[in-house]
This record gives structure tokens, sequence and C-alpha cells, in this order.
């Protein structure tokens, strides 16, 4: 497999690494160049275990939850091009803090892998990769025997998706068509941010046809729904108890998925989160209710940055 890197690619690699401290690299696989947001999590643990040790301490004054940590094992985890199967030291770093829980991570044995579950040109997981994560993740916090949602179908739509990194480095160059899996999801009441929504994103506003064309759309979050900081979906399941899950982007695509399997969901994201955003989100209350469990769902950036946790304890 011959690794690349165009000469356009470098000169846009090295403007967007001066522009905005990222870093990016490229790697061909089966043919096709794939864009890498990379960082130094893998050789750098300072920051891991730093927001390890607050996640871990934020959640120590309820030692009766039942805390579930999953890493999304990618580029900005692991060094893709020489060493794609080891497991992530990042990982290794966040279970010493919570060796006490359950934890896992996204398992990337080959490049194969690697193409199989990300898109050439954004650092989120596809519909392949998140649909695999969610596997994993039911499997922990549920166990084998519970049922899992299966895809209706396959959708691709005739749009080519320039995704997070070809953004970033002003490039739209992308070959690949925006491609996911359609679900149908149990009946669901959706408040985002306190506000009460009709839907989770615009997923079938996108299988009914009426989405943009335009090139530099990020699909992704058009299709999986915005960043926000608070989203609760309640269904009709009243044995199934709460899941609270402490994330970012990446729980985008599979927010309806997890809310399928209880009758409360709530997705934290600490980087638009504001004490009172959603007057009914009590992390407190909410412990004290009883068969609750929290996930703490990331990539290796949501696992290195300083978050304020400590709002949860003074809302």
């Amino acid at each position: 497999m011959k690794k690349i890197l165009s000469l356009a690619t470098a000169v846009m690699m090295l403007i967007g690494m001066i522009s905005t401290a990222a870093a990016y690299d490229s790697v061909e696989i089966n043919g096709m160049e794939y864009r890498l947001s990379t960082t130094d999590n893998y050789t750098d643990l300072s920051k891991v275990e730093q927001q390890a040790k607050f996640l871990y301490d934020a959640l120590e004054d309820h030692p009766e939850v039942r805390t579930y940590v999953y890493l999304i094992n990618s580029s900005r985890t692991v060094n893709v091009k020489d060493n794609i199967s080891a497991v992530p030291v990042v990982y290794e770093a966040i279970e010493k803090y919570f060796s006490k829980s359950t934890t896992d991570y996204l398992h990337l044995d080959s490049l194969e892998r690697y193409a199989e579950y990300y898109y050439t040109t954004d650092h989120h997981w596809n519909y392949k990769g998140s649909y695999a994560g969610y596997c994993q993740i039911i499997r922990m916090l549920l166990g084998p025997d519970e049922p899992l949602i299966e895809p209706v179908e396959e959708g691709t739509f005739p749009v080519k998706f320039n995704g997070s990194i070809n953004r970033d480095l002003k490039l739209q160059d992308s070959k690949e068509l925006f491609t996911v899996y359609r679900f149908d999801y149990p009946e669901m009441k959706i408040i985002i941010n306190g506000i009460p929504k009709a839907s989770y994103g615009n997923q079938q506003v996108y299988f009914d046809g009426k989405y943009s064309r335009l090139e530099k759309i990020n699909h992704y979050a058009k299709f999986y729904g915005g960043d926000t900081g608070i989203v609760h979906i309640e269904t009709d399941r009243e044995d199934r108890g709460t899941l609270v899950v402490f994330s970012n982007s990446f729980s985008n695509p599979i927010t309806q998925l997890l809310a399928s399997h209880y009758h409360d969901l709530w997705v934290i994201d600490f980087r638009y989160y504001l004490p009172g955003q959603d007057k009914d989100f009590d992390f407190s209350e909410i412990l004290e209710k009883g068969n609750v469990q929290v996930l703490l769902l990331g990539d290796g950036v949501f696992f290195s940055q300083t978050n304020p946790y400590h709002k949860l304890r003074y809302q």
C-alpha cells in the first residue's frame, strides 16, 4: 500500500498548520487518498491523563453510578501509517483512571479497516464506523443479548462530501459521495437545549431529496445534527432506565440509536453546554433516581481537552 502526499495537498497542509495549528497527513489505501487529522496524543499523554482525572473526579461523588468509557480510535490516537493495529496509548492512559469501569475502544486492525470506518476528508467516523461503534457500546452497556437496531437500507446521495479536513485546508476536491445508513427509530420526544424539536438532525429531509448540493456543505452535521450543549431524548420504554452521555460531535450519528435502548437519554457536550440551558437537566437529581448509566464517549481530542466538568457540581 503506497503512501502518498501530493504537492498541492502538502502546500495546503502547511498553510493549515500555520493558520489553525492543526496537523494533517495523507495515506493511500486501495488507490484512494485518505487525509488524516493528527495530533500528538499517541506520544504526549499529559493532557490525556489530566482530562481523565477531571472526568474521574467529576463522577467520584457518585460511586453508585455505573460508568463506561469508549474511545473512538482514529488518526488522532494511533499512528495510522506505521502502527495502526496497536492498542492506543490514549486508551491505556484512560483505562488506568477508570480501572473499575467497563472500557472499550474502536478497533482498527488494518488500513483497510480504517478506510471502511472513516471518511476520506473528514476526521469523524463514517456510517459504517459509527454503526460498528454503536454495536460495541450497546454490548458493553447492556450485554450480548440486547437486540440491536439494524439498518433498513444504505443510501448514497449524489453529492461530493468535502469533510472537515478539506474545509480547513480550503479544498473541494473530494471524490467521495455522502453515504449513510437509514434506521427505523421508535417514537421519540426530542428536546435540544431545552427546546422541543420535531427531529434530531435532518435525516428524513435528506432521504426526501431536500438537501443542499453545494460541495462545501458539512453534510455530517446537516444530516446527523449539529453540535449542541444538551440533547434530551425520551422514549416510551419506561422500564429501561437512563443513559447520560458526555461526548463531542462523534456522538451525533449514534445518539438516536443509543436512545432507542433507554427511557431517557441525555447527551452533554461541554464545549457548548451552559448550566440551566435545559431547566429539566439536573445531574445529581437524575443520578438519585437510580438505574442510571454514564458513558464517556469521544475521540482523542475529547479525552485530551480540559473541559469545565465542574459545571455539573455547581449548576
